[in-house]
């Protein structure tokens, strides 16, 4: 990415003038999407001192910036195919400058122009964000928001999910106050791109408070993987939880049946309502174990929801 400008700034007090390229600002928010293969997570958490990762990378060198198919086809999100075929139907796509027959290689720039000038990319606006409500002692509730969040779930009830995104100090100290206690805070309602929204029943706690070169605070959430399930639907959120009856289900109940085997009691049914609070194995809905459940009951005999 070549400077568009410069401009001179007198640091009177740590060496006199300084030239500071200048760039432009669409081709900065383009940078993650036109240089895929960049591990741009590791650039920004980069901490204060230590060597950024893009110093590991050549340097680019003017009318040298090449590409092959393969990395047009990331930079798209597309299959190879996909771009191979863009150049056999569009006349004006990018002729090769470089390469083989075979191998055929690329002006970065001039892929780029074409790629925006037919919508197959886009600017990013904005940085992804989850928004996760977490309740605290005393059911007190508070609203959080992450950008640039990365969520890792676990495959089994043993293991622990993560989430870490770039937060606000005081938001950070909210957190960590909110999941101090004993036995920590739950999650009601978790929003994040990639996923469904999600619950986490309790023991929500903050695991790491990491601050890059550049000032900005990334936090990092944990919780018992086997804790998570599905979010009832509303702003506020909540787990969704199922109860497998001790007594299987009687011709009056109404509430809606699941594959693992359990129910989503209803305040109306006779046999699982609030009046009559029956004894169930309860888990959260849609969690690591409900899976478990219903894969562990394919091929059998499973009963019809209730409409």
């Amino acid at each position: 990415m070549a400077p568009v400008g410069s401009v001179e700034i007198d640091y009177k007090r740590q060496g006199g003038v300084t030239v500071v390229p200048l760039y432009c600002a669409e081709d900065v928010a383009l940078l993650p999407v036109v240089r895929p293969l960049v591990h741009w997570r590791a650039v920004y958490a980069a901490p204060a001192g230590h060597r950024s990762p893009l110093g590991a990378l050549d340097p680019v060198v003017p009318g040298r910036d090449r590409v092959l198919l393969g990395e047009v086809a990331r930079m798209a999100r597309v299959g190879q195919a996909a771009v191979a075929n863009w150049r056999c139907r569009h006349a004006d796509f990018p002729s090769a400058v470089g390469g083989t027959e075979l191998h055929p290689q690329f002006d970065r720039p001039a892929v780029v122009a074409w790629l925006l000038a037919y919508d197959k990319i886009g600017v990013p606006v904005a940085m992804p964000s989850a928004s996760l409500v977490v309740v605290g002692a005393g059911r007190r509730m508070s609203r959080f928001r992450f950008d640039d969040p990365r969520l890792v779930l676990a495959d089994d009830a043993e293991g622990q999910d993560q989430l870490s995104g770039w937060s606000t100090n005081l938001d950070a100290d909210e957190l960590a106050a909110l999941t101090a206690g004993a036995p920590g805070a739950s999650v009601s309602r978790l929003t994040a791109l990639g996923t469904e929204p999600l619950s986490v029943l309790g023991e929500v706690s903050v695991i790491e408070r990491f601050r890059s070169g550049s000032g900005g605070l990334r936090v990092t959430l944990a919780w018992p993987a086997g804790l998570r399930g599905a979010a009832a639907e509303g702003a506020a959120g909540g787990v969704v939880r199922h109860g497998v009856p001790y007594a299987g289900p009687g011709s009056e109940c109404v509430c809606t049946r699941h594959d693992c085997g359990g129910i989503a009691p209803v305040d109306w049914c006779r046999e699982h309502g609030r009046a009559a609070e029956p004894v169930m194995d309860w888990h959260p809905g849609s969690g690591i174990r409900c899976t478990t459940l219903a894969e562990g009951r394919t091929g059998a005999s499973l009963p019809s929801a209730h409409p």
